[in-house]
């Protein structure tokens, strides 16, 4: 009988051989990286979760910077667009994790990707109390909203250590030829420690990583859609109770 560990082994090699493919090819670059890194994470995740490239937005009209992954719910997520490109417009208060793709993580990289995930959680979200099985459920603290950054090569680990604690917003990472990462922080977001995963365990260690951290999130806050409404259409005033 195959071994759960000969059945995880597998796992691992399918994935690494199937990514390093498609993202080290000499033509296979931007966009076809992306969609192998999103079509990776759809293999994997959960219905609940829908994954995409495009751009993320609040209710004030602020829009953030292009990003490469978005993971978002797809059970109650609204006002999604989507352009003929296939890049989708996603509200703010639906997302659960977004990622920068790169050919290789060095300082340059950690510092751009930083930019981007941080202007995704400047922007506004709301939450809202809910009626569910007929009891009143009272607003939820909005969660976090997940960063990383995913790549085919990196710089030393130890190099990538002494950077992140400058780029607090970057919570994981994974380089196929290197390693995976998670950030330790503190309450306020100061970093304590980073677990590394072992250099035959890349894939197989970022795929536990970011389950875990989706299912400390559960699932994203009710978002007040009379903050989307008031805010966009005209003479439109939505009255405040539940």
């Amino acid at each position: 009988m195959t071994s759960i560990k000969a059945l995880l082994d597998n796992k691992q090699k399918a994935l690494t051989a199937k990514l390093e493919s498609v993202i080290s090819h000499p033509t296979s670059k931007g966009d076809n990286s992306e969609s192998a890194w999103i079509n990776f994470f759809r293999s994997f995740l959960p219905s609940k979760y829908s994954i995409d490239k495009g751009f993320i937005f609040d209710s004030t009209g602020k829009i953030s910077e292009q990003i490469d992954i978005i993971i978002y719910d797809a059970l109650y997520a609204p006002l999604i667009f989507e352009t003929e490109t296939g890049e989708k417009y996603i509200t703010a208060e639906s997302v659960y994790a977004v990622f920068e793709v790169k050919q290789k993580i060095n300082k340059y990289q950690l510092e751009y990707a930083h930019h981007k995930i941080m202007s995704v959680k400047n922007l506004c979200r709301s939450s809202r109390p809910m009626i569910v099985a007929g009891n009143y459920v009272a607003a939820r603290d909005l969660t976090k909203i997940i960063g990383g950054i995913i790549s085919s090569n990196s710089i030393k680990f130890n190099s990538i250590k002494d950077y992140l604690s400058l780029y607090p917003s970057i919570d994981l990472g994974c380089a196929i030829n290197s390693f995976s990462f998670l950030t330790i922080k503190d309450d306020d977001e100061n970093l304590l420690d980073i677990k590394k995963s072992n250099d035959d365990e890349v894939i197989l260690s970022f795929f536990f990583i970011i389950l875990d951290e989706l299912y400390k999130i559960g699932t994203v806050p009710a978002l007040d859609i009379r903050n989307y409404a008031n805010s966009s259409l005209e003479g439109l005033k939505l009255e405040r109770g539940i």
